[in-house]
Protein backbone atom coordinates (compact mmCIF):
# COMPACT_ATOMS: atom_id res chain seq x y z
CA UNK A 1 0.00 0.00 0.00
CA UNK A 2 2.95 2.59 0.94
CA UNK A 3 4.65 1.69 -2.76
CA UNK A 4 1.46 2.47 -4.25
CA UNK A 5 0.60 6.03 -2.33
CA UNK A 6 4.70 6.55 -3.13
CA UNK A 7 4.21 5.97 -6.91
CA UNK A 8 0.90 7.89 -6.56
CA UNK A 9 2.95 10.66 -5.09
CA UNK A 10 6.03 10.57 -7.65
CA UNK A 11 3.39 10.66 -10.37
CA UNK A 12 1.68 13.44 -9.15
CA UNK A 13 4.91 15.62 -8.75
CA UNK A 14 6.32 15.17 -12.20
CA UNK A 15 2.46 15.74 -13.19
CA UNK A 16 3.13 19.35 -11.30
CA UNK A 17 6.55 20.13 -12.52
CA UNK A 18 5.16 19.86 -16.38
CA UNK A 19 2.16 22.55 -14.77
CA UNK A 20 4.57 25.01 -13.36
CA UNK A 21 7.51 24.94 -15.13
CA UNK A 22 6.54 26.41 -17.91
CA UNK A 23 4.64 29.19 -15.90
CA UNK A 24 7.80 29.36 -13.74
CA UNK A 25 9.77 30.28 -17.18
CA UNK A 26 6.97 32.64 -18.69
CA UNK A 27 6.94 34.69 -15.10
CA UNK A 28 10.57 34.47 -15.32
CA UNK A 29 11.00 36.24 -18.47
CA UNK A 30 8.39 38.86 -17.37
CA UNK A 31 9.82 40.09 -13.96
CA UNK A 32 13.61 39.94 -16.09
CA UNK A 33 11.84 42.10 -19.04
CA UNK A 34 9.86 44.63 -16.36
CA UNK A 35 13.22 44.61 -14.14
CA UNK A 36 15.61 45.78 -17.10
CA UNK A 37 12.91 48.98 -18.31
CA UNK A 38 13.39 51.83 -15.87
CA UNK A 39 10.64 52.46 -13.40
CA UNK A 40 9.40 55.82 -14.81
CA UNK A 41 10.22 58.10 -18.08
CA UNK A 42 10.46 61.35 -18.14
CA UNK A 43 8.53 63.00 -20.76
CA UNK A 44 9.20 66.58 -22.03
CA UNK A 45 5.88 68.75 -22.53
CA UNK A 46 5.83 71.36 -24.83
CA UNK A 47 4.20 74.65 -23.12
CA UNK A 48 5.16 77.31 -25.51
CA UNK A 49 7.08 77.86 -28.47
CA UNK A 50 8.97 81.25 -29.81
CA UNK A 51 10.52 81.75 -33.09
CA UNK A 52 13.00 84.56 -33.42
CA UNK A 53 13.84 86.37 -36.97
CA UNK A 54 16.35 88.32 -37.99
CA UNK A 55 16.45 89.91 -41.81
CA UNK A 56 18.62 92.23 -43.16
CA UNK A 57 17.75 94.22 -46.44
CA UNK A 58 20.48 96.48 -47.82
CA UNK A 59 20.81 98.68 -50.92
CA UNK A 60 23.88 100.77 -52.31
CA UNK A 61 24.10 104.57 -52.58
CA UNK A 62 26.16 105.21 -55.54
CA UNK A 63 27.33 108.11 -57.69
CA UNK A 64 26.81 108.78 -61.02
CA UNK A 65 28.00 106.89 -63.59
CA UNK A 66 28.19 105.22 -66.94
CA UNK A 67 25.74 102.38 -65.39
CA UNK A 68 23.71 104.80 -63.24
CA UNK A 69 23.80 108.25 -64.78
CA UNK A 70 21.35 109.45 -61.92
CA UNK A 71 23.02 107.57 -59.44
CA UNK A 72 21.34 107.51 -55.52
CA UNK A 73 20.43 104.26 -53.93
CA UNK A 74 19.40 101.25 -56.14
CA UNK A 75 18.94 97.99 -55.74
CA UNK A 76 21.96 95.55 -55.54
CA UNK A 77 22.41 92.44 -55.61
CA UNK A 78 25.78 90.13 -53.93
CA UNK A 79 28.27 92.24 -55.47
CA UNK A 80 28.35 96.12 -55.19
CA UNK A 81 31.07 97.83 -57.32
CA UNK A 82 33.63 99.59 -54.46
CA UNK A 83 34.36 102.29 -56.78
CA UNK A 84 30.95 103.96 -57.58
CA UNK A 85 29.43 103.39 -54.17
CA UNK A 86 29.37 105.76 -51.07
CA UNK A 87 27.20 103.51 -48.32
CA UNK A 88 25.66 100.79 -47.77
CA UNK A 89 21.74 101.67 -46.13
CA UNK A 90 20.25 98.30 -44.61
CA UNK A 91 16.62 97.95 -42.89
CA UNK A 92 17.68 95.68 -40.01
CA UNK A 93 14.52 93.78 -38.52
CA UNK A 94 14.47 91.51 -35.35
CA UNK A 95 11.16 89.60 -34.60
CA UNK A 96 9.66 87.16 -32.08
CA UNK A 97 6.49 85.46 -32.11
CA UNK A 98 5.57 82.80 -29.99
CA UNK A 99 2.09 80.55 -29.46
CA UNK A 100 1.32 82.32 -26.48
CA UNK A 101 1.80 85.54 -24.93
CA UNK A 102 5.68 86.44 -23.54
CA UNK A 103 7.17 89.59 -22.36
CA UNK A 104 10.56 89.99 -23.80
CA UNK A 105 13.03 92.70 -22.17
CA UNK A 106 16.27 93.80 -23.15
CA UNK A 107 18.64 96.10 -24.99
CA UNK A 108 20.42 95.62 -28.49
CA UNK A 109 23.70 98.05 -30.04
CA UNK A 110 24.27 97.70 -33.55
CA UNK A 111 27.64 97.82 -34.62
CA UNK A 112 30.43 97.53 -37.47
CA UNK A 113 33.19 95.79 -37.21
CA UNK A 114 35.78 95.81 -39.46
CA UNK A 115 38.78 93.18 -39.54
CA UNK A 116 41.69 93.10 -41.01
CA UNK A 117 42.36 88.93 -41.13
CA UNK A 118 44.37 88.06 -38.33
CA UNK A 119 46.28 91.61 -37.90
CA UNK A 120 43.23 94.06 -36.66
CA UNK A 121 39.71 94.66 -36.38
CA UNK A 122 37.74 98.12 -35.49
CA UNK A 123 34.31 98.56 -34.71
CA UNK A 124 32.39 100.80 -35.27
CA UNK A 125 28.77 101.86 -33.57
CA UNK A 126 25.89 102.35 -35.64
CA UNK A 127 23.67 103.33 -32.72
CA UNK A 128 23.99 103.72 -29.05
CA UNK A 129 23.14 100.64 -26.58
CA UNK A 130 18.62 100.60 -26.24
CA UNK A 131 16.24 99.26 -23.96
CA UNK A 132 13.25 97.34 -25.16
CA UNK A 133 10.25 95.95 -22.96
CA UNK A 134 7.34 94.13 -25.12
CA UNK A 135 4.34 92.18 -24.68
CA UNK A 136 2.12 89.98 -26.84
CA UNK A 137 3.14 86.95 -29.19
CA UNK A 138 4.19 89.21 -32.21
CA UNK A 139 7.01 91.42 -30.84
CA UNK A 140 9.49 93.63 -32.74
CA UNK A 141 12.65 94.18 -31.29
CA UNK A 142 14.31 96.24 -33.66
CA UNK A 143 13.28 97.53 -37.15
CA UNK A 144 15.42 100.52 -37.98
CA UNK A 145 17.37 101.44 -41.11
CA UNK A 146 21.39 102.28 -40.74
CA UNK A 147 24.01 103.26 -43.24
CA UNK A 148 27.20 101.87 -43.39
CA UNK A 149 29.30 105.05 -44.35
CA UNK A 150 32.42 103.27 -47.05
CA UNK A 151 34.00 106.58 -47.31
CA UNK A 152 34.69 106.60 -43.91
CA UNK A 153 35.38 103.17 -43.67
CA UNK A 154 37.82 103.63 -46.76
CA UNK A 155 39.51 106.68 -45.11
CA UNK A 156 40.21 104.49 -41.98
CA UNK A 157 41.44 101.83 -43.63
CA UNK A 158 44.02 103.84 -45.91
CA UNK A 159 45.40 105.43 -42.58
CA UNK A 160 46.01 102.47 -41.07
CA UNK A 161 47.85 100.87 -44.11
CA UNK A 162 49.97 103.80 -44.32
CA UNK A 163 50.56 104.11 -40.62
CA UNK A 164 51.35 100.07 -40.23
CA UNK A 165 52.55 99.53 -43.69
CA UNK A 166 49.96 96.20 -43.20
CA UNK A 167 47.51 95.61 -46.63
CA UNK A 168 45.77 92.90 -46.73
CA UNK A 169 44.09 91.20 -49.57
CA UNK A 170 40.66 91.83 -48.56
CA UNK A 171 39.20 93.01 -45.20
CA UNK A 172 35.67 91.69 -43.65
CA UNK A 173 32.60 94.33 -42.90
CA UNK A 174 30.57 92.89 -40.13
CA UNK A 175 27.12 94.27 -38.73
CA UNK A 176 26.40 92.73 -35.01
CA UNK A 177 22.86 93.74 -33.65
CA UNK A 178 23.94 92.73 -30.16
CA UNK A 179 20.37 92.01 -29.01
CA UNK A 180 20.51 90.72 -25.42
CA UNK A 181 17.88 89.96 -22.38
CA UNK A 182 15.64 87.71 -21.25
CA UNK A 183 12.09 86.26 -22.73
CA UNK A 184 9.53 85.11 -19.32
CA UNK A 185 6.50 83.18 -19.77
CA UNK A 186 4.60 81.51 -17.17
CA UNK A 187 6.70 82.31 -14.78
CA UNK A 188 9.71 80.68 -16.89
CA UNK A 189 12.84 82.50 -18.12
CA UNK A 190 14.84 82.44 -21.51
CA UNK A 191 17.99 83.62 -22.56
CA UNK A 192 17.57 86.26 -25.32
CA UNK A 193 20.61 86.72 -27.34
CA UNK A 194 21.21 87.52 -30.87
CA UNK A 195 24.26 88.36 -32.88
CA UNK A 196 22.99 87.36 -36.09
CA UNK A 197 25.46 88.68 -38.45
CA UNK A 198 25.56 91.22 -42.03
CA UNK A 199 29.31 90.10 -43.21
CA UNK A 200 30.85 91.46 -46.65
CA UNK A 201 34.11 91.16 -47.77
CA UNK A 202 35.78 93.95 -48.52
CA UNK A 203 38.31 94.59 -51.42
CA UNK A 204 39.98 96.92 -53.88
CA UNK A 205 37.38 96.44 -56.48
CA UNK A 206 34.14 95.17 -54.80
CA UNK A 207 32.30 94.40 -51.86
CA UNK A 208 30.94 91.04 -51.68
CA UNK A 209 28.20 89.14 -49.37
CA UNK A 210 29.50 86.71 -47.25
CA UNK A 211 26.64 85.75 -44.98
CA UNK A 212 22.86 84.91 -44.92
CA UNK A 213 20.29 87.90 -45.28
CA UNK A 214 17.84 85.57 -42.95
CA UNK A 215 18.44 84.05 -39.87
CA UNK A 216 15.71 81.93 -37.82
CA UNK A 217 15.71 80.45 -34.11
CA UNK A 218 13.39 78.59 -32.43
CA UNK A 219 13.26 78.28 -28.60
CA UNK A 220 10.72 75.75 -26.43
CA UNK A 221 9.49 76.54 -23.20
CA UNK A 222 9.14 73.16 -21.86
CA UNK A 223 8.06 70.97 -18.54
CA UNK A 224 9.39 67.76 -17.72
CA UNK A 225 6.78 65.57 -16.31
CA UNK A 226 7.57 62.08 -14.66
CA UNK A 227 5.49 59.52 -15.75
CA UNK A 228 5.35 55.77 -14.40
CA UNK A 229 6.05 53.30 -16.80
CA UNK A 230 3.59 50.45 -17.78
CA UNK A 231 3.38 47.52 -19.29
CA UNK A 232 0.81 46.33 -21.83
CA UNK A 233 0.36 42.64 -21.25
CA UNK A 234 -2.61 40.12 -22.95
CA UNK A 235 -4.52 43.23 -23.46
CA UNK A 236 -4.25 45.03 -20.01
CA UNK A 237 -1.71 47.98 -19.29
CA UNK A 238 -0.31 47.57 -15.90
CA UNK A 239 1.97 49.30 -13.87
CA UNK A 240 5.59 48.72 -14.21
CA UNK A 241 6.22 48.27 -10.68
CA UNK A 242 3.07 46.21 -9.97
CA UNK A 243 4.52 43.80 -12.64
CA UNK A 244 7.87 43.37 -11.18
CA UNK A 245 6.65 42.52 -8.05
CA UNK A 246 3.98 40.52 -8.94
CA UNK A 247 6.57 38.70 -11.54
CA UNK A 248 9.54 38.38 -8.81
CA UNK A 249 6.96 37.23 -5.96
CA UNK A 250 5.40 34.49 -8.62
CA UNK A 251 8.54 33.24 -9.94
CA UNK A 252 9.83 32.85 -5.94
CA UNK A 253 6.75 31.03 -5.26
CA UNK A 254 6.62 28.49 -8.06
CA UNK A 255 10.98 27.71 -7.96
CA UNK A 256 10.54 26.88 -4.14
CA UNK A 257 8.10 23.45 -4.84
CA UNK A 258 9.99 22.59 -8.10
CA UNK A 259 13.27 22.50 -5.93
CA UNK A 260 11.58 20.78 -3.52
CA UNK A 261 10.43 18.16 -5.98
CA UNK A 262 13.83 18.31 -7.99
CA UNK A 263 15.77 17.29 -4.95
CA UNK A 264 13.38 14.49 -3.78
CA UNK A 265 13.42 12.94 -7.49
CA UNK A 266 17.48 13.16 -7.26
CA UNK A 267 17.25 11.65 -3.84
CA UNK A 268 15.55 8.67 -5.70
CA UNK A 269 17.52 8.34 -8.57
CA UNK A 270 21.00 8.06 -5.93
CA UNK A 271 19.29 6.54 -3.17
CA UNK A 272 21.59 2.85 -3.48
CA UNK A 273 19.57 0.16 -4.03
CA UNK A 274 19.57 -1.73 -0.41
CA UNK A 275 20.33 -5.83 -0.51
CA UNK A 276 17.63 -7.95 0.84
CA UNK A 277 20.74 -8.94 3.54
CA UNK A 278 20.96 -4.86 4.26
CA UNK A 279 17.34 -4.66 4.53
CA UNK A 280 17.01 -7.65 6.99
CA UNK A 281 19.74 -6.40 8.92
CA UNK A 282 18.58 -2.89 9.36
CA UNK A 283 14.92 -3.77 10.50
CA UNK A 284 16.05 -6.93 12.70
CA UNK A 285 19.43 -6.58 13.76
CA UNK A 286 18.79 -6.23 17.23
CA UNK A 287 17.54 -10.03 17.29
CA UNK A 288 20.14 -11.66 14.58
CA UNK A 289 24.07 -12.94 16.11
CA UNK A 290 26.34 -12.58 13.72
CA UNK A 291 28.66 -15.36 13.73
CA UNK A 292 32.19 -15.94 11.80
CA UNK A 293 31.86 -19.62 10.66
CA UNK A 294 29.03 -22.49 9.80
CA UNK A 295 27.48 -24.74 11.89
CA UNK A 296 28.53 -27.98 11.80
CA UNK A 297 25.07 -29.64 10.89
CA UNK A 298 26.04 -33.29 10.12
CA UNK A 299 24.02 -34.80 12.73
CA UNK A 300 20.64 -32.36 12.40
CA UNK A 301 17.53 -32.36 10.79
CA UNK A 302 17.75 -29.51 8.44
CA UNK A 303 14.81 -27.23 7.49
CA UNK A 304 15.01 -24.83 5.06
CA UNK A 305 12.63 -22.00 4.88
CA UNK A 306 11.63 -19.83 2.18
CA UNK A 307 10.95 -16.76 3.84
CA UNK A 308 12.72 -15.25 6.42
CA UNK A 309 9.13 -14.16 8.09
CA UNK A 310 9.22 -17.89 9.00
CA UNK A 311 12.44 -18.19 10.65
CA UNK A 312 11.13 -15.16 13.29
CA UNK A 313 7.89 -17.24 13.65
CA UNK A 314 9.75 -20.05 14.52
CA UNK A 315 12.29 -17.92 16.22
CA UNK A 316 8.93 -16.17 18.45
CA UNK A 317 7.60 -19.48 19.20
CA UNK A 318 10.59 -20.98 20.37
CA UNK A 319 12.50 -18.04 22.01
CA UNK A 320 15.53 -19.07 20.45
CA UNK A 321 18.33 -16.77 18.78
CA UNK A 322 18.95 -16.20 15.32
CA UNK A 323 22.28 -16.54 13.91
CA UNK A 324 23.74 -15.23 10.92
CA UNK A 325 26.69 -16.05 8.58
CA UNK A 326 28.16 -14.34 5.70
CA UNK A 327 31.47 -15.54 3.92
CA UNK A 328 31.65 -11.87 2.34
CA UNK A 329 29.67 -8.65 1.40
CA UNK A 330 29.37 -9.93 -1.80
CA UNK A 331 27.94 -13.12 -0.97
CA UNK A 332 24.42 -13.86 0.19
CA UNK A 333 23.70 -14.59 3.81
CA UNK A 334 22.38 -17.67 5.85
CA UNK A 335 19.98 -16.91 8.86
CA UNK A 336 19.70 -19.96 10.54
CA UNK A 337 18.54 -20.48 14.14
CA UNK A 338 19.36 -23.92 16.02
CA UNK A 339 16.92 -26.20 18.24
CA UNK A 340 18.55 -29.13 19.31
CA UNK A 341 19.15 -31.88 16.81
CA UNK A 342 16.84 -29.28 14.74
CA UNK A 343 18.61 -26.98 12.37
CA UNK A 344 16.34 -24.25 10.80
CA UNK A 345 18.16 -21.98 7.89
CA UNK A 346 17.38 -19.22 5.05
CA UNK A 347 19.21 -17.82 2.35
CA UNK A 348 18.65 -14.99 0.82
CA UNK A 349 19.16 -15.45 -2.79
CA UNK A 350 19.67 -18.62 -4.50
CA UNK A 351 17.10 -20.46 -2.53
CA UNK A 352 16.25 -24.10 -3.81
CA UNK A 353 14.93 -27.24 -3.37
CA UNK A 354 17.58 -29.79 -2.43
CA UNK A 355 16.12 -32.87 -0.73
CA UNK A 356 19.32 -34.60 1.18
CA UNK A 357 20.71 -37.51 0.00
CA UNK A 358 23.30 -38.46 3.46
CA UNK A 359 22.62 -41.77 3.73
CA UNK A 360 25.64 -41.83 6.07
CA UNK A 361 23.76 -39.47 8.98
CA UNK A 362 20.64 -40.90 8.14
CA UNK A 363 19.20 -37.22 8.46
CA UNK A 364 16.85 -35.99 5.99
CA UNK A 365 15.95 -32.14 5.09
CA UNK A 366 12.65 -30.47 5.63
CA UNK A 367 11.40 -27.81 3.73
CA UNK A 368 8.79 -25.07 4.90
CA UNK A 369 7.58 -22.29 3.35
CA UNK A 370 6.67 -19.69 5.53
Amino acid sequence: MRKIVANLFKKTNIKLIYVLLPIFIVSAAISVYSLSKPASVTEVINDNSLQMETSYDYKATITPNILYPEGGTIEVGNTIFKKITTAIPFTLKSTVKSENEVIAKGTHEVQLVVKAGEFWDKTFPLESKQSFEQKGTDLSILNETFTIDLEKIKTFITQVEEETGIRPDQYVLEVVPNIQGTINYAEKESVLKAEDKLIFQYSYEEIKLASEKEYSSVTPFTTNQVIKNTISLFGFVIPLNLVQIVSMLLSVLLLIPMVFIYKTWMKDQIKPTMSQVDKINKKYGSRIITVSQKENVSQKSIFTLYSFKSLLKISDEKELPIFSFRESLNESATYFIIDGDYFYNYETSNVSLVRSTNKDTGVGKAYVEG
